[in-house]
């Protein structure tokens, strides 16, 4: 019988073990990457369990059955997975369409998947958001003309750990501005924040007429790969040129923006699919069949 999977609390001794299995195995998907499961790991409950050359996360904030993935080699995998179905019957959750097909060779007929609209992920291409070309991005360039002149000066300058507290004050502020109708990610926000070198972010501040009013904050999937994590901007429709000051100053090798998921959230789809991504990535819930 496979021995019982041991989960222990993420922390952040456990991030270049969990990096590198992710970088070797090319495992692009945002949720994966160390600063996601840090900065996430009280929200969702996250625990973490290892094999030699893979990695599964307990999602409890799911269920006390519910896991990530597994992330690594196919072997490694399969190993986490025969482990987990020897003693419970596991819901297994951020299926990609590759994990699902993963699931359907090597356990047929023992799990029933659900296509979860509101987790699929968003890609946008980076030249195409820098450059807003064609009638396609009319709005996108409205949009950004209306945040611009929605102040009479602008400056940015490059997050680092030493004036991360000022995007904490935003956070607080952005709080007491939106209440109940923003999106609950203020703890993992200045989770990442507090832990910014540790956990290699790279954002951006702005201020408009001397006062700070946004900050935009992210880590690198891969060298081509941003991922979008945390945008608070403080005043009205100032959202777009924000964003796009941000993708007009990542580093060269950056071709694709990870804008994560929508959540089912109205406003926040619309506002993500007005922008034209390149690509949403399908996700999946692979429930064991009882």
């Amino acid at each position: 019988m496979e021995k019982q999977l041991i989960f222990e609390p993420i922390s952040l001794n456990h991030s270049e073990k969990a990096e590198s299995i992710r970088k070797r195995f090319g495992n692009n998907l945002y949720l994966y990457t160390f600063a996601s499961l840090y900065a996430w790991r009280e929200d969702e409950q996250y625990e973490i369990c290892f094999a030699d050359d893979a990695f599964i996360i307990k999602n409890g904030a799911v269920g006390d059955n519910a896991y990530l993935f597994p992330c690594g080699s196919d072997g490694g995998k399969k190993v986490l997975i025969d482990a987990l179905l020897a003693y419970e019957k596991p819901t297994l959750c951020s299926l990609t369409d590759e994990d699902k097909d993963f699931l359907e060779t090597y356990y047929p007929d023992m799990f029933e998947f659900e296509e979860i609209r509101d987790e699929f992920i968003y890609l946008f291409d980076r030249k195409a958001q820098v450059e807003l070309k064609g009638k396609d991005y009319k709005k996108q360039r409205h949009q950004i003309h209306i945040g611009k002149n929605s102040a009479a000066q602008w400056s940015t300058e490059l997050l680092t750990q030493e004036n991360t507290d000022r995007a904490i004050a935003i956070n607080k502020e952005w709080v007491k501005k939106t209440g109940k109708n923003g999106l609950a990610d203020i703890e993992a926000a200045n989770c990442a924040l507090k832990h910014f070198k540790e956990l290699s972010m790279w954002g951006m501040l702005f201020k408009a007429d001397g006062e700070d009013v946004a900050y935009v904050m992210g880590s690198f999937i891969t060298p081509e790969i941003f991922d979008l994590a945390f945008c608070k901007v403080i005043g009205e429709r100032r959202d777009f040129f924000v964003r796009w000051k941000v993708f007009s100053s990542l580093p060269q090798e950056v071709v694709t923006i990870d804008s994560e998921e929508d959540l089912g959230i109205e406003g926040l789809r619309i506002n993500k699919l007005s922008r034209h991504p390149q690509k949403l990535i399908r996700i999946w819930k692979g429930n064991y069949k009882i």
